[in-house]
């Protein structure tokens, strides 16, 4: 099946991405606040980019890329409950395309997920916040005593069939335990205020305890090229994109430091580069649905890329890292 299929994920997610570009002109035309970085409260910052609908600067403090100005706390954090309608599509639509676990034990010396935090931890008590369709949990539950905290109803429904899940923001939960270990995979892009959580993190982590962090590099090559058009600025839901920087400011006014620290994937193909080179104001970073064979192409990509071998240092598309108590 080519990329334009009706069964395709990428092209379902495109047609998705549509609304949601359509929604972000929307949201940029309402009444928006303007506000200081979420990490470090600085009000001194620079415009760095502008998604074809909302202003994104750069903290000149901490270096945090944010919206600004952005929509109300509020209003974001009712949308990851189920209030968004937009939102709640994406969800279905990765739902129905969800792969099968397997089920033998994975290496976790080798896997992308499991190898920064098992370097340093080989059991415990391990919390997966915004744990989302336990994904991660069924890998981790092969060494670990695992738990989720995940606020959506539909996505948190799924999860609970299996593992454990705390259905709220943790701000909220008493869980009345402590834990070795914490992860946040992808969900640091959507917090309002990312402080707040690494506080109620570090009061339910043992003294030796670690956060594993996986989101988004605003100093990543492939953000340098596209900008406003890069993946981690689609749509309205992106809120904050870190770089080692800001990430370690955020670790040490909230008591930590980060251990161990590197980044992946380089996120820039041909085919999508060619895309944006002729057709720039239809571009969307990997999502490229109307490209014949799209998704073979990519796939081809990434499989030559993981061949050469590229050192990314600290321009890779996602960073991962290992925060412990100071």
């Amino acid at each position: 099946m080519t990329a334009t299929g009706s069964g395709c994920y990428t092209g379902e997610i495109h047609s998705w991405l549509q609304k949601v570009f359509v929604y972000a002109d929307y949201l940029s035309k309402q009444r928006l606040f303007t506000r200081n970085c979420p990490v470090c409260n600085s009000a001194k910052n620079t415009f760095y980019a502008n998604n074809d609908h909302l202003d994104y600067c750069r903290c000149s403090t901490c270096s945090l890329v944010f919206m600004n100005p952005s929509i109300k706390y509020d209003a974001i954090q009712d949308g990851f409950k189920g209030a968004d309608e937009l939102l709640m599509e994406y969800f279905a639509i990765a739902a129905k395309h969800r792969r099968p676990h397997e089920s033998h034990p994975p290496d976790p010396m080798t896997d992308n997920k499991l190898l920064d935090v098992f370097k340093i931890k080989q059991t415990g008590r391990l919390l997966d916040i915004g744990c989302s369709f336990g994904d991660f949990l069924h890998k981790a539950k092969h060494f670990y005593e695992v738990e989720g905290v995940e606020v959506n109803p539909f996505t948190a429904s799924i999860a609970a069939r299996e593992f454990t899940i705390h259905h709220d923001f943790l701000s909220k939960l008493n869980l009345g335990k402590r834990y070795d270990i914490v992860t946040l995979h992808q969900i640091l892009y959507g917090i309002p205020d990312p402080p707040s959580l690494f506080r109620d993190i570090n009061e339910i982590l043992v003294d030796d305890g670690i956060i594993y962090v996986n989101t988004p590099n605003s100093d990543s090559y492939a953000m340098q090229l596209y900008r406003g058009k890069s993946n981690h600025l689609y749509g309205y839901t992106s809120q904050n994109v870190f770089n080692r920087n800001s990430l370690k400011q955020l670790a040490e006014l909230t008591g930590f430091r980060i251990r161990s620290f590197r980044t992946e994937w380089l996120d820039i193909y041909l085919t999508d580069l060619m895309h944006y080179l002729d057709h720039e104001a239809e571009f969307v970073h990997k999502k490229n649905a109307g490209i014949e064979g799209y998704d073979e192409k990519i796939r081809a990509e990434e499989e030559l890329q993981r061949k050469l071998g590229h050192d990314l240092g600290n321009r890779g598309n996602y960073l991962v890292a290992v925060l412990e108590k100071k």
